[in-house]
């Protein structure tokens, strides 16, 4: 599911910045800083906040990438929606996956809700045959799997999801619930060559 480097030369040709998992299609990481980080080189950023209680940071984002809110239940709309760009670019298209977190500048705490959205779109990357995948993308992709059944508990068990309850009452948690099951891509930017 990974690219492993198999000799020290394959290690050392490693991009000077290995936070940005340059040599992977499949990037994953964490909040705004994350998605600097990773989506710099990349074609699509995939932006999941499983409860969305901030709106997705489109403009500081870089500015040439296809951002896409996500929701579970579109994973594999999101997936052929790649597809669709790689073979309208006519070459290997780089795709960042990014937990948002809260707060989503650089989050504070474990956003396991939001780490499962992400590992579910990883998933569904690598059903479709984009499985070059980073260490931190393939572990996103075995949590997901592993816990597949238990997402929306996990949503609303989490810490994020106890502090909506709390703040917002059950009926902004059960709102956050039906929005991960939205089956349509929310496409907030479309991919640009020129920017």
């Amino acid at each position: 599911m990974t690219d492993r480097p198999t000799t020290p030369d394959a290690a050392r040709s490693d991009p000077a910045r290995p936070e940005t998992q340059e040599r992977y299609q499949v990037r994953f990481d964490l909040g705004l800083d994350g998605a600097r980080r990773i989506g710099e080189t990349g074609h699509l950023l995939v932006w999941c906040d499983a409860i969305a209680t901030e709106p997705v940071p489109v403009d500081a984002l870089p500015p040439r990438l296809e951002v896409v809110d996500a929701r579970l239940g579109a994973a594999s709309a999101i997936a052929q929606r790649l597809l669709a760009l790689q073979a309208a670019r006519g070459e290997r298209t780089m795709v960042a996956v990014v937990a948002a977190g809260s707060p989503i500048e650089s989050p504070d705490g474990f956003p396991v809700e939001d780490v499962l959205l992400a590992g579910a779109i990883v998933d569904a990357l690598g059903a479709v045959g984009i499985d070059a995948t980073s260490p931190e993308a393939a572990a996103a992709a075995a949590a997901f799997q592993g816990l597949r059944g238990a997402v929306g508990h996990m949503l609303t068990a989490s810490v994020a999801g106890r502090v909506l309850a709390d703040d917002d009452g059950l009926l902004a948690l059960a709102a956050a619930r039906a929005r991960l099951d939205e089956t349509e891509p929310v496409v907030l930017r479309e991919f640009s060559r020129l920017a």
